[in-house]
């Protein structure tokens, strides 16, 4: 149990995918069976081994573990980590019987595990936490989580914001490249403008992990919902600890080509027969396997349903940005008429936004347990509506974190943009203001969402229905609210999404405001023409 424990150990030199030489601080990088290794001359190190000394047979050049196993016979691997991760570079800090006092030595782990946050001097002498040395050996004595790219997350997360700044990544940076051996490249301007993908400022679970699996070689530490399937094709990222589950990017194998989801080329993505362990798709998707993207059009005996949503969400209410927006037409419009729904099937999009869902649901639970609890809000008027219209289908979004369709008003080129894609959190505020900070605006009200559609050249409006995680919800009803500090609230404080009640202080409408794109899915697009008197 020690030594399985004992991942950590020496698993920092799986750094980087494999391949020839990269350029590391002006040092070669050379990359040896799947882990890797620094040398000033730019010659790869050679273990100092006596001629005599029997080799661990897993290959990794280290010597065997001294004595015998409990059948008598001699030990022929250098220790447990070796054996349970062949290839990675994973070993305890007793391999080959170098420091056979390690485990009585270790300090006993926090059971609060990464989720730590009393940080006093005293407390982090007493108890080992992630990023120290003994922190695995620790586990072991404790019972409790091991070391993995999810306990890193949470420990660098010192707030317990559910995301990392970069001033929170750079105060944990320095305690990883203590474990890795400083074999990490420094967090530049442009590594940091390349983690963070949707330009929001901080980093998700996400983002993280497609970063540091590869580097850090340690395993994701979320467990995903799993349902059983047939045998069918992935193309997951064998990179070492990359959670990324299937190849997104151009079919071609065209040199450069890299994954949309993780950064890492096509050559890394190895087609595997599919193990019955995935984010499971909307079981009324029409595909349920493989890497998709595509609009499907329903069928005309929709268009009533959502006609319907929308009626039961309109209230002829005007606010300055219809005016803003439409001043060509700033009047109301009387009522809309659907004419078409497009329903939004991207694979990769909602693994993403499916993972997020389950790391939220998760962290939700252990403060529960910790006797913190998340309000739900059931007054949503698009979750009123559409299970009035809908019936049990409402169930298919998770009340126990906030999860409600809201609308989107947008261009018909935009719209396609975001379904193809994603949202954009750096493009934010563009076109609907940032009364309450720089993010994604979405809305209870159709008439709320139109003002900020835009016609085709049909003469068709737009406008998105999309899945939303509201999260631990900050609620105000302020006329003139502090935009900075409801947006830190979100991205280094506890909660996930902005409430702002216009509907109470001013008598309009209530606005809904995320900071992190995989808080979204985009999952109907619906076109619309506008009625007037």
């Amino acid at each position: 149990g020690a030594a399985a424990a004992q991942r950590i150990m020496g698993g920092c030199n799986a750094g980087f995918p494999k391949g020839d030489v990269e350029v590391v601080e002006n040092r070669e990088v050379h990359v040896l069976s799947g882990y890797m290794a620094y040398d000033q001359e730019g010659e790869p190190p050679k273990a100092k081994v006596d001629s005599g000394v029997a080799l661990c047979k897993m290959g990794c050049g280290k010597p065997v573990q001294p004595g015998k196993t409990r059948k008598g016979n001699a030990f022929d691997t250098c220790c447990r980590s070796c054996v349970v991760n062949p290839g990675l570079g994973f070993h305890d800090p007793n391999c080959g019987g170098q420091d056979p006092d390690a485990f009585a030595k270790a300090r006993p782990a926090c059971d609060k595990g990464a989720r730590c946050r009393t940080r006093t001097s005293a407390h982090l002498k007493e108890r080992s936490h992630p990023l120290d040395q003994d922190y695995a050996l620790g586990c072991v004595k404790e019972k409790i989580e091991p070391l993995s790219l999810k306990a890193i997350f949470d420990w660098a997360d010192a707030d317990g914001s559910g995301n990392i700044s970069r001033e929170e990544l750079k105060g944990a940076f320095e305690a990883i490249k203590g474990i890795c051996k400083d074999h990490l490249p420094d967090m530049t301007d442009a590594a940091w403008a390349s983690l963070d993908e949707d330009g929001n400022g901080v980093l998700n679970f996400m983002e993280f992990a497609s970063w540091a699996g590869p580097r850090l070689g340690l395993p994701l530490g979320v467990v995903r919902t799993a349902r059983t399937v047939s045998v069918r094709e992935h193309h997951p990222c064998q990179v070492i600890g990359c959670p990324c589950e299937d190849w997104a990017g151009p079919e071609s194998s065209k040199t450069g080509a890299t994954c949309s989801g993780c950064k890492h080329k096509r050559e890394y993505h190895k087609s595997i027969a599919g193990d019955g362990e995935d984010m499971p798709f909307p079981e009324y998707w029409q595909t349920q396997s493989g890497t998709f993207n595509y609009r499907l059009n329903l069928t005309d005996s929709s268009v009533p349903e959502f006609q319907q949503l929308f009626d039961k969400t309109y209230l002829k209410r005007w606010t300055r940005d219809r005016t803003k927006h439409n001043p060509s037409n700033p009047a109301i419009p009387s009522g809309f008429k659907v004419v078409s729904v497009r329903r939004n099937e991207n694979s990769t999009a909602w693994r993403e936004y499916g993972c997020h869902r389950e790391d939220l649901l998760a962290r939700f639970g252990e403060d529960k347990r910790d006797g913190e609890s998340v309000t739900l809000y059931e007054d949503v008027k698009t979750m009123r509506a559409f299970r009035e219209v809908f019936g049990a289908r409402a169930d298919r979004l998770v009340a126990d974190c906030n999860e409600w369709y809201l609308f989107h008003g947008t261009h018909p080129d935009n719209a396609e943009k975001i379904m193809d894609s994603d949202f954009r959190v750096g493009c934010a505020g563009a076109n609907t203001g940032t009364l309450y900070g720089k993010g994604l605006y979405f809305a209870e009200c159709v008439t709320k969402a139109d003002e900020y559609a835009k016609p085709n050249r049909n003469g068709n409006y737009s406008m998105l229905l999309c899945r939303v995680i509201g999260g631990i919800v900050r609620y105000t009803d302020m006329v003139e609210p502090d935009p900075e500090d409801l947006v830190q609230s979100c991205l280094s404080g506890r909660y996930t999404s902005v409430m702002g009640d216009r509907e109470k202080c001013r008598g309009t409408f209530r606005e809904f405001v995320l900071f992190d794109s995989e808080n979204v899915y985009p999952e109907y697009e619906i076109e619309y023409k506008r009625i007037y008197d």
